[in-house]
């Protein structure tokens, strides 16, 4: 389950870096402003814009396949927390 993490995290750096070169191809503010603020400036440069979609959509399912990777590993260290 820990690969769909790591797939997931690196499909979401992916689509981070890709969004951000797409807002700088538009205008230096859009693109700086895409660094911090991921995913909510994504989606809103893409309803604006017109434009980015495709990283966005894989932004989300890298989301996702890390939630789905990463879960088991995060409630067995919260277990050993608690003892």
């Amino acid at each position: 389950m820990q690969i769909l993490g790591l797939i997931g995290s690196l499909l979401y750096i992916v689509s981070w870096i890709w969004l951000i070169i797409i807002g700088f191809k538009i205008s230096v503010v859009w693109g700086i402003i895409n660094i911090p603020f991921q995913p909510i400036t994504g989606l809103i440069f893409c309803l604006v814009k017109k434009s980015g979609w495709l990283p966005f959509v894989l932004m989300i399912v890298g989301l996702i396949l890390f939630s789905i990777g990463y879960a088991p590993f995060l409630t067995q260290m919260m277990r050993d927390l608690s003892r």
